[in-house]
């Protein structure tokens, strides 16, 4: 039995220096649209491991089948304290490395990325690697998307069978139908590194966006993954389970949660009791986000 159910993704938190114009760049490729806007001030930030005070201001951007329907990017802006470091630089380091969006017309996104500030790693058959204005990694798939739809994202792991068993206790599935294009096609290694292994997850509800997990080849991966939740780039994900409580005590009694649920202001937003969240770190230390919402939310 599983020790929770994440049944979907909610959203990916990239932690940005510049929220206008990344804004833009995702808008203008992807047509994202932003369905909520939240400014938090002085904010206690205990619950994520910060003893101080912080000062954010946060853009959710959904494609268009909205916020109850798929995922979002989360961009958050950091006033207090400021954001820390760049993105992964090497395509083998721990962590959130890309986030991935099938598209019915590359060309115009490999046009519209340079011209607004991106620049184009990589293109192959059926797919860009592109790189945001902040350098982020992008993957975009040729597909039967249109307008464009988010699609999943890409996790650098150092063991992918510990990996795949942690995540099917949380009561995720394989989904060999999400990795449209392998990423060795994609991600160039070198002497010493390359693609070693893939598997892509899914949640209970939507199989529409998943986890593509890979290994590297060589030495093992440069980590741990962005230690401060105000590094720049994807530092961490969000997913629904219907009750996080319960979520809590079975992750405890597995040793798999210290910290209890809190409860998370988002004013500005239609949610004005807030998000009551739990989070907790899988086996190569990236920060998962389980959110409460039920399957009743989002009927």
């Amino acid at each position: 039995m599983a020790h929770a159910e994440i049944r979907r993704f909610l959203h990916a938190n990239y932690n940005c220096r510049h929220l206008d114009v990344l804004e833009r760049w995702y808008t203008d490729l992807f047509a994202l649209k932003p369905v909520m806007r939240s400014d938090n001030a002085s904010t206690d930030s205990i619950a994520f491991g910060l003893r101080e005070v912080t000062t954010t201001s946060t853009i959710f951007l959904y494609d268009h089948r909205g916020g109850r329907r798929t995922t979002s990017l989360e961009l958050v802006g950091w006033h207090h304290p400021d954001v820390i470091g760049s993105p992964y630089e090497h395509a083998w380091e721990h962590g959130i490395q890309s986030v991935g969006y099938v598209v019915d017309d590359l060309d115009a996104v490999e046009r519209k990325a340079q011209a607004a500030g991106g620049r184009v790693v990589r293109r192959v058959k059926g797919a860009l690697l592109l790189r945001d204005p902040e350098g982020v990694a992008v993957e975009v798939i040729a597909g039967a998307a249109n307008p464009p739809e988010a699609h999943h994202m890409r996790i650098v792991v150092s063991d992918l069978n510990r990996t795949i068993d942690w995540y099917s206790s949380l009561g995720m599935t394989l989904s060999p139908e999400s990795v449209l294009v392998p990423g060795e096609q994609l991600w160039e290694g070198n002497k010493d590194h390359a693609i070693a292994s893939e598997a892509a997850m899914v949640g209970t509800d939507d199989r529409t966006y998943s986890l593509v997990f890979n290994t590297w080849s060589g030495p093992p991966p440069i980590g741990p993954p962005y230690l401060t939740n105000y590094h720049n780039g994807v530092y961490r994900f969000a997913v629904a389970v219907d009750d996080v409580y319960a979520a809590f005590e079975n992750l405890r009694a597995a040793k798999l949660a210290a910290y209890p649920p809190y409860t998370f202001a988002l004013p500005g937003t239609p949610i004005t009791d807030g998000l009551t969240i739990l989070f907790i770190r899988d086996p190569d230390g990236i920060l998962v986000e389980l959110v409460q919402r039920p399957r009743s939310f989002f009927k």
